[in-house]
């Protein structure tokens, strides 16, 4: 049985448009050919570079009857007064 994997994408352009993200597949793709079968990825959201945005989803996948073993989170990487992702 593979260990499940959850994907968190902070960026608030990619929340607005979900077609510019590119971390997401790649990430996906990282799971299903370097993990030799041992993770499935039940679970890929996006969300915009809000605190309370992050913080909730983080919390409905580690609440969950069947929470994942794994939560990656990618984005959140701009440097500007909005970006919140580092203090989350």
């Amino acid at each position: 049985m593979p260990l499940k994997a959850a994907i968190l994408i902070v960026s608030t352009t990619a929340a607005r448009d979900p077609s510019t993200d590119a971390a997401g597949a790649v990430l996906k793709d990282v799971f299903a050919q370097d993990g030799d079968g041992k993770w499935e990825v039940v679970d890929t959201k996006i969300v915009p570079d809000i605190v309370l945005d992050i913080q909730r989803e983080i919390k409905l996948w580690t609440d969950a009857a069947e929470a994942p073993s794994l939560i990656i989170t990618t984005g959140g990487t701009g440097f500007a007064v909005s970006d919140s992702t580092p203090e989350v």
